[in-house]
Order: C-alpha cells, then sequence, then structure tokens
C-alpha cells in the first residue's frame, strides 16, 4: 500500500479545494445566464403585452373616431365658414348616385376580382394555414388552389409582364420565393419561378 507524505496529501487537499471553487464559480455563471434569461424573456413578455395593448387601445380609438365621433364630441362647437352649406343627407345621396351613374356610363370598367384568366404574384403555399385576409369584394390578396395546397397571391393582372414587375418588388421586400402565376378560375394552371 502507498504511504502519502504530508507534502503530497496537502497538494491533494489544495488541488480538490482548487477544483471545487472552480465548479462553484462555474455553478455561479451558470445561474447568472440563467437569471439573465429570465430577465430577458420577462422584458419580452412585457413587450409583447404592451404592443398588444397599445394596439387595441390604437383600433378602439380610431374606430371611436371614424364610427362614433360623437362620443369624443369632436362634432362641439364646428363653425360654418360662409362659403360652406349645411346640405341634407338625402340631397348628397342623390348627388353620389347621380354621379356613379355617370362614371358608369363614360368608364367601361371591369373589376379585376371578376376576371376568369389572370396573372397574379404567388407568396406562399400551404397546406394547414387557410385563413381571409381581408373581404372577396375588396381584395388584393387573393386565395387560390394548387392541389392540396391553399395559395395566397398578390394582384390582379391581365399579363405576365405587369405581374413579372410586382414580382420584381416583393423580392426586394425579402418574399425571395415569390414567382408569377397564371390563374384561371381560382386555380393556378401555370407558374413562372
Amino acid at each position: 500500500m502507498p504511504i502519502l507524505t504530508e507534502q503530497e496529501l496537502q497538494d491533494i487537499v489544495n488541488k480538490e479545494t482548487e477544483a471545487k471553487a472552480k465548479i462553484e464559480e462555474k455553478n455561479q455563471q451558470i445561474d447568472e445566464l440563467y437569471e439573465e434569461k429570465k430577465a430577458i424573456r420577462n422584458q419580452r413578455r412585457g413587450f409583447l403585452t404592451s404592443t398588444v395593448i397599445l394596439a387595441i387601445l390604437f383600433l378602439a380609438l380610431l374606430f371611436t373616431v371614424l364610427f362614433q365621433p360623437n362620443l369624443l364630441e369632436l362634432n362641439k362647437g364646428v363653425q360654418i365658414a360662409e362659403d360652406e352649406e349645411v346640405v341634407k343627407k338625402s340631397r348628397l345621396e342623390n348627388y353620389q348616385k347621380r354621379v356613379m351613374e355617370l362614371e358608369n356610363q363614360t368608364s367601361p370598367y371591369t373589376n379585376p376580382l371578376e376576371l376568369n384568366e389572370f396573372y397574379a404574384v404567388q407568396l406562399g403555399a400551404f397546406k394547414k394555414f387557410n385563413t381571409k385576409l381581408s373581404s372577396d369584394s375588396y381584395s388584393v390578396v387573393h386565395n387560390a388552389s394548387y392541389k392540396d395546397f391553399n395559395l395566397f397571391t398578390l394582384g390582379v393582372f391581365e399579363t405576365e409582364e405587369e405581374a413579372e414587375k410586382l414580382r420584381k418588388v416583393i423580392r426586394q421586400l425579402n418574399f425571395r420565393d415569390a414567382f408569377v402565376g397564371f390563374y384561371k378560375d381560382g386555380e393556378r394552371v401555370k407558374s413562372n419561378y
């Protein structure tokens, strides 16, 4: 059996103490990193929460200003200038109807949403994401289908060249996979990657 001298034993004890100190230091560093990560996570949650709350408040204020201005008393104390005139709503509606009639007589306008065939820039194709992005009657982002995928396209163009101009702009906005497709009756027929 080997025998250790006092000095050898003391060296072993010193190495053990140093090793324990290093382990304790590393554990302390790990705890500090964990606390930093936890603080960052809490900051993100706080930022997200405040952003959502501010967005909701902004939308509520916008809705109130646009649709319920009387709630904020925005119309109180409105002064009418000498060159202004108060007109009844029915009279305005009659003017609007007449303007619409005249516009219909002058321009043979085709609603792009009523086209059976058109070119558009495809932004993505998804199987599980099938959410409408806007109303059917006012949409510039369209839903189409191809096999099992839901396609999201932007724009309605009669020619491929017009759609290609938009695709170039879209790619500059980091939609690197955007491409021009030809659509017929709501389905993609041909694509140009």
